[in-house]
């Protein structure tokens, strides 16, 4: 069985899954606003940075969305594709998620939130 969207949508419901995925927003957003210049869009990303610290959960569910469609954060959810998610058992599977997926789902599309110049 491969995971579904199903899955994706109620993995991204869970509570305990979305304050993951906002703390590891903010912690991206932390580490934005300390990159160097020389990183292409920085001002677009530091300016979507700012935006998401004096609002983290505007953004929460976005990101909680958006993380829950990657491809390694359901597999982790759901055991490769073996258990579906049900309301049951979400939040005892979303703790299957590690921490360095949720990371790397967030940093992968953090760019996605904010038009970049000349793309």
């Amino acid at each position: 069985m491969v995971a579904s969207r199903n899955d994706q949508y109620v993995l991204s419901t869970d509570t305990g899954f979305q304050n993951r995925v906002r703390t590891s927003m903010l912690v991206q957003c932390t580490n934005v606003m300390f990159e160097a210049w020389t990183v292409p869009f920085h001002r677009e990303r530091q300016t979507f940075a700012v935006q998401v610290l004096n609002s983290p959960d505007s953004y929460k569910l976005i990101f909680a969305n958006t993380v829950a469609g990657d491809a390694v954060v359901i597999a982790d959810a759901t055991q490769n594709g073996t258990v579906a998610l049900t309301s049951g058992n979400v939040a005892t599977q979303a703790l299957l998620v590690t921490d360095a997926h949720i990371d790397s789902a967030v940093t992968g599309q953090y760019n996605n939130f904010f038009r970049t110049p000349g793309v």
